[in-house]
C-alpha cells in the first residue's frame, strides 16, 4: 500500500475534467442516487494488481462507506478473466463519480506491468501522436488517456502527447504541462444518472440541457450522443433544443453495438462495422446537414489511437468528397490492459 504522502494532492488535478463538471451538475440538480459501478478489464486472463492502491484512494477521497455504501474487490494477485468484475462499488453518485480516472489508472498500470512487463514510452507516444495528427490535416487531437495509466505519470504522458501535436488533455495536471486547462464535457456515467431520472429515451437530451444550464458560457456544448444507440435521433434532438449553442456531438459508440443508421455504402467492409463506423458517422453528418445544423462539429472517440482506424475515415472522406468529422479524442497511445468502469444499476 502506498504511503499517504504519495496520494495525489490535490486529487482534482488528476481527474478527468468532465467528471469534476459532472459532480457540479449533479449537486446543482440535486441528484445523488445510489448506484452500482463495476470495474473490469477486457484483455485477459491474467493476474490483477493495483486493487490495494485503488482501495486506498477510495478510502482517502470518498465517503462511500460513511454514507452507507459498500465495496467488493478481488485481491492483488488473484487471477481474473476478460470482462470479469474485479472491483464493485455501491454508493451515492456524488461519492463515486470523480473516482473513475485514478482508480482505472492504478489498476491498468499495475496489471499491465505485472502481466506484460510494459511501461509507456514517451518517445513512442510522441511518434504515434504525430502520426495521427498528420492524418488529421489540421483537425485537433485531444488526449483523453489519463485513466489508462497511473496518475503519477499523467503529466509525463500528456507532455509526450503534446510534443506529438495534441491540442488538449483531459486532466488539469496533464494540460498544465503546456500551460492550458483540462478539457471535457459529458461522460457516460453522468448520462447513466440522468437515465435513472428521466428514462433512457430522454437521457442524452436532458443531460445536455443540464450541462447547458450549469456550465459557464465559455465552455463548449458538446453532446455525447451514443448512450441509447440512437446517435442520429439524439444528435438532432440536442441540435433542435440548443440550436446555435450546440457546438458539437461526440460519438463514442462501444464495440459491442452498431451505430444508428450504419449501413454498407460500398463494397468496403471497413465502412460498416461495430462501434464508431464510417457509415454510421456519415449518417449522423448527413442528418445534421439536412436539418440545417452544418455548424455542429462531430468529435470521434473510442479506438482512434489505432492508426488504421483513423485511416479508414480519412480514406472514406476522400472517396465521399466530404468531411465526416472535426476532431478526435484518443486514449490508448501505448500498450495497456485498460480497465473500464461502468455504472450498471
Amino acid at each position: 500500500m502506498p504511503p499517504a504522502a504519495k496520494m495525489p494532492v490535490p486529487p482534482e488535478q488528476y481527474t478527468d475534467v468532465y467528471f469534476l463538471r459532472s459532480k457540479y451538475i449533479l449537486e446543482k440538480e440535486r441528484l445523488n442516487p445510489f448506484v452500482r459501478a463495476q470495474i473490469f478489464i477486457r484483455k485477459g486472463p491474467g493476474k490483477i494488481f493495483g486493487l490495494e492502491e485503488a482501495l486506498t484512494l477510495i478510502r482517502t477521497y470518498s465517503d462511500i462507506a460513511k454514507n452507507g455504501g459498500r465495496i467488493f474487490s478481488l485481491s492483488d494477485g488473484d487471477t481474473y478473466t476478460s470482462m470479469e468484475t474485479v472491483l464493485l462499488l455501491e454508493g451515492r453518485s456524488l461519492d463515486i463519480i470523480t473516482l473513475e480516472t485514478m482508480l482505472l489508472g492504478v489498476i491498468s498500470a499495475a496489471t499491465t506491468r505485472t502481466n506484460d512487463r510494459q511501461e509507456p514510452d514517451s518517445n513512442a507516444i510522441t511518434r504515434r501522436t504525430a502520426e495521427l495528427v498528420q492524418l488529421l490535416s489540421g483537425r485537433p487531437l485531444y488526449y483523453f488517456g489519463a485513466r489508462h495509466w497511473h496518475w503519477s505519470q499523467d503529466a509525463t504522458i500528456s507532455r509526450a502527447a503534446f510534443q506529438g501535436g495534441a491540442s488538449g488533455a483531459s486532466t488539469g495536471v496533464g494540460a498544465r504541462t503546456v500551460g492550458r486547462a483540462g478539457i471535457g464535457t459529458i461522460p457516460h456515467s453522468l448520462e447513466c444518472i440522468f437515465a435513472w431520472k428521466y428514462g433512457t429515451p430522454q437521457t442524452v437530451l436532458q443531460t445536455t440541457l443540464a450541462f447547458d444550464r450549469w456550465m459557464s458560457p465559455g465552455i463548449p456544448r458538446t453532446a455525447l450522443v451514443d448512450f441509447a444507440n440512437k446517435e442520429i435521433d439524439d444528435s438532432l434532438a440536442c441540435a433542435y433544443a440548443l440550436r446555435q449553442k450546440l457546438t458539437g456531438v461526440r460519438i463514442d459508440t462501444c464495440g459491442e453495438t452498431v451505430m444508428q443508421g450504419a449501413r454498407k455504402l460500398d463494397m468496403d467492409g471497413s465502412w460498416f462495422n461495430h462501434g464508431v463506423s464510417v457509415s454510421g458517422v456519415y449518417a449522423v453528418r448527413r442528418a445534421l446537414d439536412d436539418a440545417g445544423f452544418s455548424h455542429i462539429n462531430i468529435i470521434l472517440s473510442s479506438g482512434f489511437g489505432m492508426r488504421e482506424r483513423l485511416e479508414a475515415f480519412v480514406h472514406a472522406e476522400e472517396k465521399l468528397n466530404m468531411k465526416l468529422f472535426d476532431a478526435i479524442g484518443v486514449g490508448e497511445l501505448f500498450p495497456v490492459r485498460s480497465a473500464t468502469m461502468d455504472i450498471v444499476g
